[in-house]
């Protein structure tokens, strides 16, 4: 019994020195498949790359956007002047919220003011062809244009100040025939005082030598100075002339000025006074006209009618734009991860109203970025669209103005082993 008992106490001895001392191929082949998985692993990481994916919320809708109508005041309906799915074109008038003018006479104000084409420095505006108008705030200004435009209608009319300019050049031909007539008699005095000169000069040596008497001579002499006190008055004549000519053509110079400056003045006083008309019928279009900003077709929010009342902001109408306007689907990006966001990226849209699992998805590039986020904190992505809307299940989708989904931003593709060492980065940095 003692001796059994040695004996496995040997053999566990030997069994156990097996057990503790691997065999020295195993510990090879074992390193070498564990470093082969490692070097298997990293290969791995490296040729597998996949890109991030950033959720967005999109609109599916065209590069010129339908035009949302809201009313700017709260009121009742006066007219609704188009029909649910009507064609309407830029510039036409859908519906007049209830005020004191009469939005058919606003109108027609409103077309006779654009038949009004500056010519050179005139125009014409038919005001007595215009009936009585109903215009309601505008009433005063419309009387101040018309007011303007009777005042400078007038002064173009009479000319008053081309009259006096006309008696003026009047008066300046006559004042220069005078002054012609007081230069040749001043050529006859000159002639007539030369010879009286010559009569006293001889009368003066006759005198001397006792040929004449004394009286005579002094008979000659006053007809010298008759002669030469005409002649001088002749010449202070010819210089009040040569004076009132210079005077009459400042004159007439200065009232032509006047002239000019006055009908200037009136004219834009009828430019202003009309700018003023205009901008108010702006502004009554602005408060109490809903008009359309665009070619397309008017689609009813609600079922308006005439008397209806309609609150400040609501959205009435929405004009969708004509046919031929390229598809486009606008973006909400949240700010996380945006930087990896670059033009051209593909993008994968899903609609709400065509579910994919059934229709497929929509396929798009980014080609606008906003610089800057919302105050929600959001980026907004343009997404250009093909010119048919066919999905990966080729399917062709209805479009329909702002339909909604999501619209998943395919990034640059980044490899496993990179994504690792970021996380490692990161958790070395902390």
């Amino acid at each position: 019994m003692p001796d059994q008992i040695d004996d496995i106490e040997l053999r566990s001895e030997e069994v156990q020195e097996i057990l503790t001392q691997a065999p020295n191929w195993m510990i090879r082949w074992g390193s070498a498949l564990f470093l082969g998985l490692i070097i298997l692993l990293l290969a791995i990481s490296w040729f597998l790359e996949y890109p991030d994916i950033i959720p967005s919320q999109a609109i599916i809708t065209t590069q010129v956007p339908p035009q949302k109508e809201r009313a700017k005041n709260t009121g009742r309906f006066s007219a609704i002047l188009v029909d649910d799915n009507q064609e309407v074109v830029k510039d036409q008038p859908l519906a007049i919220i209830e005020n004191t003018a009469n939005y058919q006479d606003i109108y027609t104000l409103k077309a006779a003011l654009d038949t009004i084409s500056l010519q050179g420095e005139s125009f014409y505006f038919p005001y007595t062809d215009i009936p009585e108008l109903s215009l309601g705030n505008i009433e005063t200004n419309y009387a101040l244009f018309v007011n303007s435009y009777v005042l400078y209608e007038l002064n173009r009319e009479f000319q008053p100040f081309s009259n006096r300019a006309i008696a003026n050049r009047t008066s300046i031909s006559q004042t220069r025939n005078r002054l012609e007539n007081m230069k040749a008699q001043r050529e006859i005095n000159k002639e007539e005082m030369r010879l009286a000169k010559i009569d006293l000069d001889r009368d003066q040596k006759f005198l001397d030598n006792g040929v004449i008497a004394p009286s005579e001579f002094e008979r000659t002499r006053i007809g010298f100075l008759q002669a030469e006190r005409n002649f001088k008055s002749i010449d202070a004549q010819i210089s009040q002339l040569v004076e009132g000519v210079s005077v009459a053509q400042s004159t007439a110079k200065g009232t032509e000025i006047d002239g000019a400056r006055e009908e200037r003045t009136l004219l834009n006083g009828v430019i202003q006074s009309l700018n003023v008309l205009k901008a108010s019928i702006k502004d009554w279009e602005l408060n109490f006209a809903l008009t359309s900003k665009l070619d397309g077709k008017v689609s009813f929010l609600n079922f308006w009618s005439e008397n209806q009342t309609v609150n400040a902001g609501d959205v009435v109408f929405t004009i969708i734009p004509k046919d031929g306007s390229e598809y486009v689907a606008k973006l909400k990006t949240p700010a996380q991860n945006s930087g990896k966001i670059k033009l051209g990226q593909e993008v994968i849209i899903r609609l709400e109203n065509y579910p994919d699992t059934e229709f497929g998805t929509l396929d798009g590039k980014i080609e606008k970025i906003s610089v800057i986020a919302d105050e929600d904190g959001m980026y907004a992505i343009d997404v250009s669209l093909p010119d048919t809307l066919i999905t990966t299940f080729d399917k062709e989708i209805d479009f329909q103005q702002e339909m909604r989904g999501t619209g998943d931003i395919v990034t640059e593709d980044l490899r496993l082993i990179e994504r690792f060492f970021y996380q490692l980065r990161n958790v070395f940095k902390r």
